[in-house]
């Protein structure tokens, strides 16, 4: 395992937020303290959809077919031609909590009447677990019965289907042009992740980023005014102390007495840029073209680093491992 021995003598790194994001790509929920699992942050991107052709849905681009504002129990019988499109806003939209003593995900829609309830232990599941291959990773998964089904498809006024990630092992797998297709993390087991099990945001670099954002208006050479947050970036993990990108600079890290291991910065894309106004999604050229004027490094634009959690006994974390907001963060910068 790696563990951090140096550390800078008088800088003080805290943990700051947690934030879990149980279905990829729609809202997260942030704690004061939760539970570490192989995969991570216990049930982080544990859930996804899926389209009825077999595409996932991301907010990166959404693949859908034209669907009245409610979707009938007899859905499945109407879309079969699916075409992609770019549509993010209903996933954006759509909140996620967890409640760990009752067992329960809860979900809710602007979209959909009441809150949806599913039991972490449900017996609601429609089918066997079957095997299906994403970012040359092999997942078992499971699917759900249809009143689950359309109620997500009425939250993203497309035919989907919600699928829960059970296990998962990396593959090596030869994408369209010939490359081998993988995530940068392929020693640890992962939910539906991009590429690691967490994201790291500091406080620092976003206020940095802010203040070239604000410098740019100022000088004229930017649209209107926008103020960050680091939640925009979909961490994980923020952290407060040092200066901006010291995280750049780490080989590994301690919070609290849990180890964990840098994989490097987090390849940004056009995500970022949308934000959400008065209960809208509000899409812009920033913070991307700003960060492309001085984070791009080999045609990336970094910001945040991904992180692996390194544990020695699996059946051991599971009893004691939680991460808990105001740990001291104990950085190796060799």
């Amino acid at each position: 395992m790696l563990c951090c021995e140096r550390r800078l003598p008088t800088t003080v790194f805290r943990l700051k937020s947690i934030t879990i994001y149980p279905i990829k790509s729609c809202g997260g929920f942030s704690v004061e303290g939760w539970p570490l699992s192989c995969t991570g942050l216990l049930r982080d991107r544990e859930w996804i959809l899926k389209s009825l052709t077999g595409e996932i849905l991301t907010q990166k681009k959404i693949f859908g077919c034209h669907v009245p504002t409610l979707i009938s129990p007899t859905y499945h019988q109407h879309c079969q031609e699916i075409t992609p499109s770019i549509a993010v806003p209903e996933m954006r939209l759509i909140s996620t909590f967890i409640d760990l003593s009752q067992g329960i995900l809860f979900v809710e829609s602007p979209r959909c009447e009441g809150k949806l309830q599913i039991n972490l232990e449900s017996d609601s599941y429609c089918c066997h677990k079957e095997a299906m291959d994403l970012q040359a990773q092999r997942y078992e998964v499971q699917g759900y019965h249809n009143e689950i089904n359309i109620w997500f498809s009425n939250a993203v006024a497309r035919p989907c289907t919600l699928l829960r990630c059970y296990s998962s092992q990396y593959y090596s797998c030869m994408g369209k042009i010939g490359t081998a297709g993988m995530c940068r993390d392929v020693e640890t087991r992962l939910n539906f992740v991009n590429e690691a099990q967490f994201l790291l945001i500091s406080e620092e670099s976003v206020s940095d980023l802010n203040n070239r954002l604000r410098s740019n208006v100022q000088n004229g050479s930017a649209g209107p005014q926008i103020q960050l947050d680091p939640f925009r970036f979909r961490p994980n993990l923020v952290i407060s102390g040092g200066e901006p990108y010291d995280e750049d600079g780490w080989r590994s890290l301690k919070i609290g007495d849990k180890c964990f291991t840098s994989l490097g910065g987090c390849n940004r894309c056009q995500m970022i840029n949308l934000g959400i106004e008065t209960g809208r999604v509000k899409k812009s050229t920033e913070p991307l073209a700003t960060l492309a004027s001085y984070r791009r490094v080999k045609g990336k634009i970094l910001f945040g680093i991904l992180l692996r959690y390194e544990i020695d006994n699996e059946e051991q974390q599971e009893v004691d491992s939680w991460l808990r907001v105001g740990q001291e963060v104990f950085p190796n910068f060799d």
